[in-house]
């Protein structure tokens, strides 16, 4: 698995399938009808899938998970990214320009946590 994109701090929204007919119709951030947004997040794009991340009492956790058949990477880490899942699920995702300071997702290694999902069971 081949990480592609890794983005921190980043506003992250997303839209059920059929709630919009193009992901470009709506942005990364809040209050934006029919969707869902999370402030301070990790996401991580690899080959196959876009894996999202929030901050939790016990440290990092993945509150987002799911193989795509769209992504479009913005020219500026400023700019909203794209992605459309399997499932239709539509995703928009942008850096957020405050520090992320406080928050434990910054020193979370992704490259071990995505790695391991793949690892067999014990």
């Amino acid at each position: 698995m081949k990480i592609l994109y890794d983005v921190f701090p980043a506003h992250f929204t997303i839209a059920s399938p059929g709630t919009f007919r193009d992901v470009h119709e709506f942005q990364a951030g809040p209050n934006i009808p029919n969707t869902y947004y999370v402030q301070t997040t990790r996401v991580i794009i690899t080959d196959t899938n876009i894996t999202v991340a929030a901050d939790s009492p016990q440290g990092a956790q993945i509150i987002f998970n799911e193989r795509y058949t769209y992504f479009e990477k913005a020219t500026s880490p400023e700019l909203d990214s794209y992605v459309v899942t399997e499932s239709g699920k539509m995703i928009s995702f942008k850096k957020d320009t405050n520090c992320g300071c406080g928050s434990r997702l910054r020193s979370w290694n992704p490259y071990k946590t995505l790695q391991s999902n793949r690892d067999p069971l014990a």
